[in-house]
């Protein structure tokens, strides 16, 4: 947050007022601060004693997977309300047809 405010991390905010950080943008942002995730990255080894020498910095990596899966999972919100609404329209017109044809009166 502190870099977001400092405009150090470029962010936008959402229609559900969240912050929203392009994969470009924080990849930038985490190749330009490699003291600040050393840092974290201590942090979360002295707590949990899980370093490993094939992921230099697995903080990063978690981060990287988190926002995208997140954006993965907004996207298919999305989706699922655009169908939704596709469906309830559709509905209403068979609906309607369905009442306009049982109201006729053939005099056949």
């Amino acid at each position: 947050m502190r870099s977001i405010k400092s405009g150090d991390l470029q962010a936008f905010r959402d229609n559900k007022n969240q912050w929203r950080i392009k994969s470009d943008d924080l990849n930038t942002w985490l190749s330009a601060h490699p003291a600040q995730c050393a840092h974290t990255v201590q942090e979360e080894n002295d707590a949990h004693h899980v370093h490993t020498h094939a992921h230099p910095n697995p903080i990063a990596q978690d981060t990287l997977e988190l926002v995208r899966l997140k954006a993965e999972l907004e996207a298919e919100k999305t989706l699922r309300t655009t169908i939704e609404a596709d469906r309830d329209h559709w509905r209403k017109l068979a609906q309607k047809l369905a009442e306009s044809r049982a109201r006729k009166w053939w005099f056949w």
